[in-house]
């Protein structure tokens, strides 16, 4: 029942406060967590969403990191800013992290590690015990270089899971972790491009 020049009017540039409402509150209940509409960007999916990650945090000769086999996309949009992308391969045959090997890739010039669960195009689900170890790695880097390193999750696919396979929630194992999400996938509307960032109170 709202007036036309309110229906018609430019919306706000975080989306609809009554979404971004709704949405916080659906993590919450889902997830264990205390988001608000003020953790909530909307974007033009999951690209935009991604896309504006990287321009916020990446600089010329800055490095972000991401797993093998990933989203081709990713290396345009990082290469675009600039930056460089380092690609560690998978721990076969489980297509889990390979640990060891992101030990060895991440360095004082790391600004972001990118990861994709469930992943496309291999499907691998990350376990809690990959992410833990993952994010054990990210806060003792984070406090031996001295700064944060962020870690942003592209979460198109999270619904399309079977098998009660959990998917765990990323906030809940590290403050510096952006969600990067998609309606797309989840509910077959890929071109209606609706998705969102959620920035945490605790992210840096």
């Amino acid at each position: 029942n709202q007036p036309a020049e309110v229906i018609h009017a430019y919306s706000p540039a975080p989306g609809d406060a009554g979404v971004r409402r709704t949405i916080a509150e659906s993590l919450n209940r889902r997830f264990g967590e205390n988001f608000t509409a003020e953790n909530i960007f909307m974007t033009c999916g999951a690209a935009a969403s991604l896309n504006i990650c990287f321009k916020a945090l990446g600089n010329p000769g800055d490095e972000f990191i991401t797993f093998a086999p990933f989203f081709p996309e990713y290396r345009c949009w990082v290469e675009g800013l600039g930056a460089e992308l380092k690609v560690v391969p998978p721990h076969l045959p489980d297509f889990q992290i390979d640990i060891e090997a992101f030990e060895r890739v991440i360095s004082p010039k790391t600004k972001a590690v990118i990861i994709n669960t469930p992943n496309n195009p291999s499907g691998v689900v990350y376990s809690a015990e990959t992410i833990r170890r993952l994010t054990e790695v990210l806060k003792e880097k984070s406090e031996e270089y001295g700064s944060p390193i962020y870690l942003i999750t592209d979460e198109p696919y999270r619904e399309i899971v079977y098998d009660e396979i959990e998917v765990p929630y990323l906030t809940r194992y590290y403050d510096n972790t952006l969600v990067c999400y998609s309606y797309s996938k989840s509910l077959s509307l890929p071109g209606e491009r609706i998705g969102y960032v959620l920035v945490p109170d605790e992210v840096t």
